[in-house]
C-alpha cells in the first residue's frame, strides 16, 4: 500500500489486540491504580506496593502506549520518593533517596519499554496475517476488520461509507493464454495502481481470486463514483499497455445508514457487481441505500 493506506490498514488491524474494548480497559487500569493508591495511603504507605502498582501501570500502558507508561512511571516514582522523603526514611542517609527512585523507575521503564515491544510484535504478526501474499494489500478477513470498525464509526457519527467490489472480466482467458505468472503479475498491476490512484483515506482489499473491493469512507454518492470511474479508467489503461483482454465489473453500494453487518455490505455491493457483470461488464453500477 501506499504510505498512507499503509498507515490507516494497519493501525486498524495492529490495532486489534488494543481497540477491544479500549475504554473498559482504560476504566479499568485506572480504578485498579486508584485502588492500590488508596490501600498504600490507608496504611501509611508501609506495605510498600510498588510491585502491585505495575499491574494496573502495565494495563494502562498495554492501552494507552509507550510514552504514556514512561510518563506514568515518572510521575508514580517522584510521587513515592517525596512521600518517603518527607516522612523522614532517608534523613540518615540522603543519597539512599536517589538509588531507590533510580532503581525502582528503571525497573518500571524496562517493563514498560518491554511490554510496548511486545504489543508491537503481536500487531506486525496480526497485520500480516491480514496480509495478501500476492498483491501487498489487506486480504479479506483484514477487510472485513477495517470495515466493521468503520461501519462503527460511522454508525455512531452517522457517515456515509460507501463499498465498490470489482470483478476482473475475462481474467481466466488470460490465466489460459497467458499462463497463471502473467496471471499473478495482472493481479499485482492492479494492486499497484489501486495504491497509486485512490486517496489516502481509501482501502483496497483483495478478497479473492480476481475480486477486489474498497472501502470509501465519509463519502457521498456522486464523489464516490467519481473516485471509482477514475480508478477503472487507470485500470483499463493499464491493462491496454500489457495487452490483457480485461475489463473491470463494479458495484458501488453506498450506505446513509450502516446495515447489521459488514455481510449485508458487501452483498449488496456485490449484488450489484453481478447485476454489471451478468449484462454488459466492464461498466459500474451504483446504488444508495438509506436503510
Amino acid at each position: 500500500m501506499n504510505m498512507a493506506n499503509t498507515a490507516r490498514g494497519k493501525s486498524e488491524i495492529g490495532s486489534f489486540f488494543v481497540n477491544q474494548h479500549r475504554g473498559q480497559w482504560i476504566a479499568f487500569g485506572l480504578v485498579l491504580m486508584l485502588l492500590v493508591a488508596a490501600v498504600d495511603y490507608a496504611t501509611g504507605f508501609k506495605l510498600r506496593l510498588t510491585v502491585i502498582y505495575l499491574v494496573p501501570l502495565l494495563v494502562l500502558t498495554w492501552v494507552m502506549g509507550r510514552l504514556f507508561g514512561v510518563l506514568l512511571s515518572i510521575v508514580a516514582c517522584t510521587s513515592w520518593a517525596y512521600v518517603d522523603a518527607v516522612g523522614g526514611r532517608y534523613i540518615n542517609n540522603p543519597s539512599l533517596l536517589y538509588w531507590d527512585w533510580g532503581t525502582v523507575l528503571f525497573g518500571f521503564v524496562v517493563m514498560v519499554v518491554a511490554l510496548t515491544e511486545l504489543r508491537k510484535a503481536l500487531e506486525d504478526a496480526h497485520f500480516q496475517s491480514r496480509k495478501d501474499a500476492l498483491t501487498g494489500l489487506v486480504n479479506k478477513g483484514g477487510f472485513y476488520q477495517v470495515v466493521s470498525a468503520e461501519i462503527e464509526v460511522c454508525r455512531r457519527y452517522k457517515r456515509t461509507l460507501s463499498i465498490a467490489y470489482i470483478d476482473c472480466d475475462n481474467f481466466k482467458m488470460v490465466n489460459d493464454k497467458f499462463g497463471h505468472h502473467v496471471g499473478d503479475e495482472l493481479l499485482r498491476v492492479i494492486s499497484k495502481t489501486m495504491q497509486r490512484k485512490l486517496r489516502s483515506s481509501d482501502l483496497p482489499g483483495r478478497l479473492g481470486g480476481d475480486e477486489f473491493a474498497v472501502m470509501l469512507p465519509e463519502t457521498n454518492a456522486e464523489a464516490c463514483r467519481m473516485v471509482i470511474e477514475m480508478l477503472q479508467q487507470r485500470l483499463l489503461h493499464e491493462m491496454q499497455e500489457h495487452n490483457w483482454p480485461v475489463t473491470f465489473s463494479i458495484g458501488i453500494a453506498t450506505f446513509l445508514r450502516m446495515p447489521a453487518s459488514i455481510e449485508d455490505m458487501i452483498r449488496q455491493a456485490d449484488k450489484l457487481m453481478y447485476a454489471v457483470k451478468n449484462t454488459s461488464k466492464g461498466a459500474i453500477k451504483q446504488e444508495v441505500f438509506h436503510a
